[in-house]
């Protein structure tokens, strides 16, 4: 029941990125339910919704798609990730918004909706703005990319946009850090431990945790959801909102973000390349193109979501 009672005010709190739908008898895409009485998640997509039932389409596994017609009396939590109203507000005059919005959908994997939107809003963000986002936006989407053929390509695509042309980009050794930087396994730990002690409000714990220098590197390193002076404000009680003792919703979604971000971030393995590489038969298919229209499926040029599709902006 705590699990559940945490799981509520968690998605109460991030309601500034999650729609809770179900009383509003709305029909969205997609979707996580979890129903009473169990503890995994459905994840799918609403064919149809009304006051009554949900019908949702879920794919197995093995790639099958089984439709469920799910009653709303069974439902405990509708949570939709994507934000459709938050998506028509987006303007191509702000490019950085929409790789904002991305960095917060990328960490919600199980969610085919999320993810799918995340990609197309970092490459609509690069696309726009190739100069000052195009580097990090087309890093952000490492964590979804296919494999590290994938990682890759991305981090070859990133060097050519970069004004600058870093090499380092290219470097086989290094490790895509826009999931969070390589951190000793002992530091992050660590430091998902001491915000989980943040997040609980045992705050003098929490103070102890975060004056070591390795939990201060592991953050500095390993996340760029929260900073180790938001950590101490909200201890201090000194950022806004924090003045009563509580965790404001905004500080409570970046500790949960950096969990997060901590979690996925990759231990200290590095891609060795053998000279095996070169006698693969996939060194000799054909090289992909490496452009900002030919990255992913979605057309970067239709950079406006009006009436549940993306559209190209009118002509001026």
């Amino acid at each position: 029941m705590k699990a559940r009672s945490w799981l509520r005010r968690t998605a109460q709190a991030l309601s500034g990125s999650l729609l809770i739908w179900g009383l509003l008898g709305v029909p969205v895409d997609g979707a996580v339910i979890y129903l009473k009485g169990q503890a995994q998640p459905l994840v799918g997509f609403v064919e149809a919704s009304d006051d009554v039932t949900i019908r949702l389409r879920v794919t197995t596994p093995d790639g099958d798609e089984l439709h469920r017609q799910i009653r709303r009396n069974e439902i405990e939590l509708l949570l939709q990730p994507v934000n459709p109203a938050r998506l028509s507000q987006l303007s191509p005059d702000n490019p950085k918004a929409y790789r904002e919005y991305a960095e917060e959908l990328v960490t919600k994997t199980s969610d085919p909706e999320a993810v799918e939107t995340a990609k197309r809003l970092f490459l609509i963000a690069a696309y726009l703005d190739p100069e000052k986002e195009g580097r990090s936006a087309i890093l952000g989407m490492a964590p979804l990319a296919d494999g590290a053929q994938g990682i890759k390509q991305l981090r070859a695509l990133a060097f050519l946009i970069d004004p600058i042309h870093d090499a380092s980009l290219l470097d086989g050794n290094q490790l895509e850090e826009a999931s969070g930087a390589v951190v000793d396994d002992t530091a992050r730990n660590d430091a998902i431990h001491a915000l989980q002690l943040l997040r609980r409000g045992d705050r003098a714990d929490a103070r102890q945790q975060l004056q070591r220098d390795e939990i201060k590197s592991a953050l500095r390193s390993g996340t760029k959801k929260i900073t180790w002076d938001d950590c101490m404000a909200l201890i201090q009680g000194t950022c806004p909102g924090c003045e009563q003792g509580a965790i404001p919703a905004y500080m409570l979604q970046k500790l949960v973000a950096a969990e997060l971000e901590l979690s996925s971030s990759q231990s200290a393995k590095t891609m060795q390349p053998q000279w095996g590489f070169f006698l693969d038969d996939s060194f000799q298919k054909p090289l992909p193109v490496l452009s900002l229209e030919k990255a992913t499926p979605y057309d970067p040029k239709k950079c406006l979501f009006r009436d549940g599709q993306w559209v190209e902006p009118p002509a001026k």
